[in-house]
C-alpha cells in the first residue's frame, strides 16, 4: 500500500504595504496608555501551601513512596542534577523559596547575587 499524497501547499498571499506619506508620521498624533487595571500584584507562589502541608495522610503516603523508591535507586547512575537536587532537598530549598529569595532586596543586590552564581 502506498502513502497518501501530501496535502497541497497553503495559498500564497502577497503582503500588502501600508501606503502613507512620510509627512503623515509628523502630523498625526498617536498615543497609547498602558494601564495596570485588572493586573494583580498578588504573587500566589509566595503564600503557597503544598498538599503535603495541608494533608497528613498524603504526607505519610509520600514519605512511604519516597523511602520505597530510595531503596530501588541505583546510586551508580546518579547525574549531576540528581546530586544537586539532593543537596537542595537536604537544605530545604525548593523553587518557591528560591523565587521568594530572588524578590527580596533591591535590584542591585539581586544583580550582585546573580553575578555571584
Amino acid at each position: 500500500m502506498s502513502a497518501p499524497p501530501p496535502p497541497p501547499p497553503p495559498p500564497v498571499i502577497p503582503p500588502t504595504e501600508n501606503e502613507h506619506d512620510e509627512h503623515d508620521e509628523n502630523t498625526a498624533e498617536a498615543s497609547a496608555e498602558l494601564s495596570n487595571e485588572g493586573v494583580m500584584n498578588h504573587r500566589s507562589e509566595e503564600e503557597r501551601v503544598t498538599e503535603t502541608q495541608k494533608n497528613e495522610r498524603v504526607k505519610k503516603q509520600l514519605q512511604a513512596l519516597s523511602s520505597e523508591l530510595a531503596q530501588a535507586r541505583d546510586e551508580t547512575k546518579k547525574t549531576q542534577n540528581d546530586v544537586l537536587h539532593a543537596e537542595n532537598v537536604k537544605a530545604g530549598r525548593d523553587k518557591y523559596k528560591t523565587l521568594r529569595q530572588i524578590r527580596q532586596g533591591n535590584t542591585k543586590q539581586r544583580i550582585d547575587e546573580f553575578e555571584a552564581m
